[in-house]
């Protein structure tokens, strides 16, 4: 077997231990107002989300959707900062510039607009299967 054939499965098996421990570990996240936590794999996939009975109920129901964006993101940003540097040294990359912690509040929902007298473009969703992956001509019915 040849230096480079060598060097790529060693490289294959190294990204295979690192995937598979990627893979157990995981990472909780909160909204702002903690609410609402989020539990994904070091892959980035949510494994768990529990909202506290105060946020379904309370008087800021109408937000918990926000609040559920923002615990899932901030649980994926724990996950990807965490794995980053393991990823960059299978690779032999220099990792990125940090991220500013900005990133960490969600900007601020716009006012709904005031309906227009003139008719909107509305299509029919019917018939749309919204959870296929087949594209609109292949029988799918995606679009």
């Amino acid at each position: 077997m040849t230096a480079p054939h060598r060097d790529l499965r060693l490289m294959q098996r190294q990204a295979g231990e690192l995937d598979a421990r990627l893979a157990v570990a995981r990472h909780t996240a909160y909204s702002a107002d903690q609410l609402v936590t989020a539990v994904v794999t070091g892959q980035g996939k949510l494994v768990d989300l529990r909202i506290d009975d105060r946020a379904r109920y309370g008087s800021h129901a109408q937000k918990l959707g926000l609040g559920i964006v923002e615990a899932v993101r901030n649980a994926r940003n724990a996950a990807s900062a965490s794995s980053l540097p393991q990823l960059n040294a299978l690779f032999g990359k220099e990792p990125p510039p940090p991220v500013a912690e900005e990133h960490e509040k969600l900007p601020p929902v716009p006012a709904r607009e005031e309906r227009r007298s003139e008719p909107q473009d509305d299509e029919n969703f019917e018939e749309l299967d919204f959870l296929t992956d087949e594209e609109p001509g292949s029988g799918g019915g995606r679009w």
